[in-house]
C-alpha cells in the first residue's frame, strides 16, 4: 500500500469524521472505499455505538475500536477451530501503536489531555486518531493478505 493511498484514505477518513460520522464509523467507511473489502450495512451500522468511547462511556477510543472491527472482520473465524492468532497479533500491534502515538487507548484520556497535547479543545483530537487509525487498520490489512 503506498503512502498516496495511506493518505488519500487518512483524508477521506477525516472528511468524512467532519461531515458527522463518528470516529468508528468514519474509519470503516473510509476503509470499504479505499481497499476491495465491502461491508454490510449490518457492519457499518454497528459501528454506531463506538462514539464517544462506547455511546460516550468515555472507554476505547472509537477510531481505535472501528479499526479493530475492520481487522477482525477480515481475520475472524467462522468456526471455532479456526486459528486467530494472524488476527491477534494484527490487532495487537495496531492498540500497541496507538497507545504509543496517543499515550492511551481511552477516549477520555485523549480528549482530557487533547488541549495540553494538540492545543485544541475535547473531541477536536479526534481526526487525529481517526487519521491514524484507518493509516494502520489499512497498512495491517495489507501487510497480513487481507486486501490487495
Amino acid at each position: 500500500m503506498t503512502d498516496e493511498q495511506l493518505n488519500k484514505a487518512a483524508e477521506e477518513a477525516v472528511s468524512l469524521f467532519k461531515s458527522g460520522y463518528s470516529c468508528s464509523e468514519a474509519v470503516l467507511l473510509a476503509f470499504e472505499n479505499n481497499s476491495d473489502k465491502t461491508f454490510s450495512d449490518d457492519a457499518k451500522r454497528g459501528m454506531s455505538a463506538f462514539v464517544e468511547g462506547v455511546s460516550g462511556s468515555g472507554c476505547i477510543c472509537g477510531a481505535l475500536a472501528g479499526a479493530v472491527f475492520v481487522l477482525s472482520t477480515l481475520g475472524g473465524r467462522l468456526k471455532n477451530d479456526e486459528s486467530i492468532q494472524q488476527l491477534k497479533t494484527a490487532s495487537k500491534r495496531l492498540h500497541d501503536d496507538f497507545r504509543m502515538e496517543f499515550s492511551s487507548a481511552c477516549c477520555r484520556v485523549i480528549t482530557a489531555k487533547s488541549a495540553k497535547i494538540f492545543g485544541i479543545g475535547k473531541y477536536n483530537s479526534c481526526h487525529k486518531t481517526v487519521e491514524f487509525s484507518i493509516r494502520r487498520a489499512l497498512q495491517l490489512a495489507f501487510e497480513n493478505g487481507w486486501i490487495k
